[in-house]
């Protein structure tokens, strides 16, 4: 991103519709980069298994700093949302989630299910809820499906199916299939960028037509997540309530300028243990894994020509001036 992109969203405020979910910080945790999958459309340093995974001292000592900064002395909530890779691979994983758990955090897993139902079964009870990412190059569906319905009763599952152009009707067939099998899950067609930057793929006007209009249910999920849709305000006292995907295929994801809260919403670790206030990068490093971290206690002014990350478009922001 060079910073030169106009901001042209019609927004001046951007809150959360579910108030709450202004005072959990959503923790980004990439604990590591090996993965069962090789997807084309993804990075390599997402799934070649070149950063080791991270010790299990140092994430205790972090759960530790956290709870005192973001719990006992700002009174919010943390959840941990682990990543990879593919973060239940980590050997240590089941000590995580429980002593996640034991701390008081709600904990989530960003997850393509292919490990064994046995093992669900094994972690289910130290999990708030799942985002379950359907690779139609490597999933498959009967198994996703076993998986989804172990969860689905006890937790919110949320479904993300990847939508490579290239492949578009068989995968939106396939999300047609979890829709039916998992009717109370969540469930949206992810449309994907090109490197996982910001550039989308070249969809179809009717590609794009179908991305915008999902697969929709009509029964509605009553478990607690992190994060949901935003209320976005107008200058003139409209509010429109939007997803995600809705400010990036509208080219509506461009807060340059704006005051945001990554760092009092939102933490990212990265793999190499380096953590940021956001995915973004916006304020640089604030610490490393294994050390103190000089977490936020303040908002900060947005110096990205586009958000490009979900976890980052679902935080406050407001037009300064």
């Amino acid at each position: 991103m060079d910073g030169t992109r106009q901001n042209t969203t019609p927004y001046v405020r951007i809150d959360h519709s579910n108030p709450q979910h202004a005072r959990t910080v959503l923790v980004d945790w990439m604990l590591g980069n090996a993965c069962s999958y090789a997807c084309s459309y993804c990075p390599k340093n997402l799934h070649d298994g070149s950063i080791r995974w991270q010790k299990t001292d140092d994430v205790l000592d972090l759960y530790r700093q956290m709870k005192g900064h973001y719990v006992d002395r700002l009174d919010k909530y943390v959840w941990l949302q682990f990543t990879g890779g593919e973060p239940t691979m980590h050997p240590r994983i089941i000590d995580l989630l429980r002593a996640a758990s034991a701390m008081g955090f709600r904990v989530s897993l960003i997850s393509n299910a292919s490990r064994t139902v046995r093992f669900w079964h094994k972690i289910r009870d130290n999990l708030d809820s799942v985002i379950l990412t359907y690779h139609n190059e490597f999933a498959t569906l009967d198994h996703f499906v076993e998986v989804g319905n172990l969860l689905v009763d006890q937790m919110n599952v949320h479904i993300n199916v990847t939508m490579h152009p290239d492949r578009f009707d068989r995968t939106y067939e396939e999300a047609k299939a979890l829709r039916a099998a998992l009717p109370t899950a969540t469930i949206t067609l992810k449309p994907l960028r090109v490197g996982f930057e910001s550039e989308l793929y070249e969809y179809t006007p009717d590609q794009r037509n179908r991305l915008s209009k999902g697969v929709p249910t009509s029964i509605r999920s009553t478990s607690i997540t992190p994060r949901s849709t935003m209320q976005a305000s107008t200058p003139e006292g409209g509010q429109d309530t939007l997803r995600a995907n809705d400010f990036i295929l509208r080219g509506i994801n461009n807060w340059r300028g704006f005051q945001c809260n990554i760092g009092l919403e939102s933490l990212r670790i990265k793999g190499s243990g380096e953590v940021l206030r956001a995915v973004c990068g916006v304020g640089g490093r604030i610490g490393h894994l294994g050390s103190a971290v000089a977490l936020p206690d303040q908002a900060i002014q947005c110096t990205k020509a586009s958000c490009a990350c979900v976890a980052d478009i679902l935080t406050t922001k407001a037009r300064i001036g």
